[in-house]
């Protein structure tokens, strides 16, 4: 159970968190932001909460965490690999004014780099492939 529970706080931030933080002037409703790139936005957001929801279902009635714990490590792991070579593409974690986005004096990375130590920990928690109750 506390590997499915894992599962759950994982899949939390594409289902809830991330849409709370990206739906907004900020982001999706960025005015300075071309139209393509708010399309993508959207079309991101929208595959990441579909990929939490798969994840829990193949975690939760499947019986297949690891499975699960994988399709979120394969998402918040691209976040990592994207902000890791940042440099070498102009990426930023800043708003065109400067600013950045703090969560209770937290950098987001930081937040979705325990995610992914979470989902990793759900994998070892678990172990093997196949079907098992808890």
């Amino acid at each position: 159970m506390p590997a499915k529970i894992i599962l759950s706080l994982s899949a939390l931030l594409y289902l809830a968190v991330l849409p709370f933080m990206e739906i907004s002037d900020t982001h999706v409703f960025n005015p300075d932001w071309p139209g393509h790139a708010r399309m993508h936005e959207v079309w991101q957001l929208a595959v990441h909460f579909a990929l939490a929801l798969l994840a829990l279902w193949i975690g939760w009635v499947r019986g297949q965490v690891r499975l699960g714990a994988a399709i979120l490590l394969i998402v918040t792991g691209g976040f990592v690999f994207a902000y890791a070579i940042a440099g070498a593409y102009g990426g930023d974690m800043k708003y065109a004014d400067g600013t950045e986005l703090n969560v209770l004096g937290v950098n987001p990375a930081f937040g979705i780099t325990v995610i992914v130590a979470l989902a990793l920990t759900a994998v070892l928690l678990r172990p093997g492939g196949a079907r098992q109750a808890g």
